[in-house]
């Protein structure tokens, strides 16, 4: 079997892991009667795992045989899932969804790299598919995660998620997967990280993900401002809702029509994506007033192709360390995850919706700038 159907499954599943804190918060508060700022202590845990894991295992990705890596991997989430399933106190769960979040970086990072390598010639195209792969399994692995939770409660949601898992690690058994380029130590050890390229990759990474973030965590309260009009309130907070699914669907659309022309990874992309969605941003008040659906589906559009390109660029900088370098990249995005949601909710909360928008817009921008100095740093 190809690396690719294995990719999609994979990758269809990491998007679930990634709104799993957020499906059973409700679920999680009750059992552990957690208030908000500890429920998204869990959410944390996760990401802050991914990230560990992503850097720890870029090296390793670029050394050795992928097969058992991934099926380790896989095995390893299945383990954190019935740890978690199985936790008596906050403390275990958080300590459940860190290690759960480490291997779930680790096969990502190594999908990141397999699949570029195995198709050469339609690598970009490859992996923003990949990547909507993740995109709808975030969008429906919320809402079939909580109503799982709500009928058979979440130990046992997180139990089928971890069968789940095993089945991954089953097909990472009879998967092809390519061969390390770095497979001898001294290719690896030779080739230099090119860090004028990967630096402004990494910023445009780091700006990508914080928008994608904060964008998705503040709709609803921005839609109460900007988009219920006159009859704010509960349903701008249900508007909200359909604007972080418009926002996916862009997202997703996007890289689906990506994939489908397949057109090779340019910077150019990332620079054009990242200058539509700063303007969308910066007009936000107005366009979201009209309609906000379509505004948020417009951004995510925009985007789409930005983080599967970014990947891709990283790799192709250093072929002989591909997972090292995209791995470096990933994890600066990591660090956007946590800093522009955090600067975007402190400037609405002092300043209004509008300085919130203006944070995001910033942030848009910097994906544009961060890819036109990658741009010019390419030999």
């Amino acid at each position: 079997m190809s690396v690719m159907p294995l990719a999609l499954l994979a990758f269809f599943a990491f998007g679930v892991l990634l709104v799993l804190p957020g499906a059973l918060q409700p679920v999680f508060a009750d059992a552990f009667a957690l208030d908000l700022a500890q429920s998204g202590g869990i959410a944390s845990a996760l990401l802050i795992g991914v990230g560990a894991g992503v850097v720890a295992s870029g090296p390793l990705v670029d050394r050795a045989a992928r097969r058992p890596l991934f099926v380790g991997a896989s095995l390893a989430c299945v383990a954190a899932l019935i740890a978690a399933a199985c936790a008596a106190s906050y403390g275990a769960l958080l300590a459940a969804f860190a290690a759960l979040g480490v291997a779930g970086g680790c096969y990502e990072t190594l999908l990141n790299a397999a699949v570029p390598e195995a198709f050469p010639e339609r690598a970009a195209a490859r992996l923003s598919l990949a990547h909507a792969a993740a995109t709808l399994g975030a969008a429906l692995g919320a809402p079939l995660l909580a109503r799982a939770a709500l009928a058979s409660g979440w130990p046992a949601t997180l139990a089928a998620l971890a069968v789940l898992f095993a089945g991954l690690a089953a097909l990472g058994l009879v998967a092809r997967f390519p061969e390390p380029p770095g497979s001898a130590a001294r290719v690896v050890a030779k080739a230099a990280l090119p860090l004028r390229v990967l630096a402004p990759l990494a910023l445009a990474a780091c700006a990508y993900v914080g928008v994608e973030t904060a964008f998705s965590a503040l709709l609803p309260a921005l839609a109460r401002v900007l988009g219920a009009g006159e009859q704010a309130g509960w349903l701008g907070f249900a508007r909200g809702s359909l604007a972080i699914s418009g926002f996916w669907v862009g997202l997703f659309a996007a890289r689906v029509l990506f994939a489908r022309m397949s057109l090779p990874a340019r910077p150019r992309e990332l620079v054009l994506g990242g200058a539509a969605a700063a303007l969308l941003l910066a007009l936000g008040a107005p366009l979201a007033a009209q309609a906000l659906e379509l505004w948020s589906a417009a951004i995510g559009f925009a985007l789409g192709a930005v983080f599967p390109v970014l990947v891709v660029l990283a790799g192709d900088a250093a072929p002989p360390r591909r997972a090292t370098a995209l791995a470096l990249v990933v994890a600066a995005g990591s660090i956007g995850g946590g800093a522009i949601p955090w600067l975007a909710g402190e400037a609405g909360g002092a300043l209004g919706a509008g300085a919130a928008l203006a944070v995001l817009a910033a942030g848009s921008a910097a994906i544009a700038c961060g890819a036109a100095l990658a741009r010019r740093a390419r030999p």
